[in-house]
């Protein structure tokens, strides 16, 4: 089972500034394989403990770093927390999807025509659906999660079949979203289906 690690991190901010851009592009060619673009406008990343913990050590680096009066291990317990629900399982894999909008003047309108798109999402396996479920952050509650904005975390749960069928690279998947907007799908397929087979066997 993949985890994250507290000794993963670097917690000496000043080192990890040094080491930044080194990490940055370490990190370039995994995400890519781990990207799908679905239509012009949504973005898929399926994260790993790899991706994960990287996002953990940039969270801490942008929250942390020159301030005062933050306890570090309650921010690095919550990050942990955080981004631990995301890692992958036998039966999930879980997705950070990208609203990508270019023109900022009319980003609140498209987000207002795209609402409810992040729970619209679904991996098809032959005829099969495997429907995406919003998963909120620590601190939303309620309906307020329910909000669309440009970033949301997506978990997707398959059922043994669907696993089964999923991890034989011989059986056709792809990405779909179905929105009354907003309809668009792409193949799972290459790299990035092996990346995701391989998420998928961890026990």
């Amino acid at each position: 089972m993949q985890t994250l690690s507290r000794e993963g991190l670097e917690l000496d901010f000043r080192a990890y500034a040094g080491a930044r851009a080194a990490r940055r592009a370490e990190m370039i060619p995994v995400r890519r394989e781990r990207r799908v673009a679905l239509g012009d406008q949504l973005a898929l990343e399926f994260e790993n403990a790899q991706t994960l913990q990287y996002q953990v050590q940039e969270m801490l680096y942008v929250e942390l770093a020159g301030a005062d009066g933050i306890d570090v291990d309650d921010a690095v317990e919550h990050e942990l927390q955080a981004y631990g629900r995301m890692l992958p399982t036998s039966h999930e894999l879980c997705a950070t999807l990208f609203i990508e909008l270019e023109d900022l003047k009319t980003v609140r309108s498209e987000l207002a025509r795209l609402a409810g798109v992040q729970n619209m999402l679904g991996i098809e396996i032959r005829d099969e659906l495997v429907r995406g479920v919003e998963l909120p952050g620590l601190d939303e509650l309620g309906e307020e999660f329910l909000e669309t904005v440009s970033v949301h975390m997506v978990r997707f749960r398959f059922t043994d079949a669907q696993r089964d069928a999923f991890r034989d690279p011989e059986v056709p998947a792809r990405l779909v979203v179905d929105h009354p907007e907003y309809s668009a799908d792409t193949p799972l397929i290459g790299a990035t289906r092996m990346r995701l087979l391989a998420d998928l066997s961890l026990d």
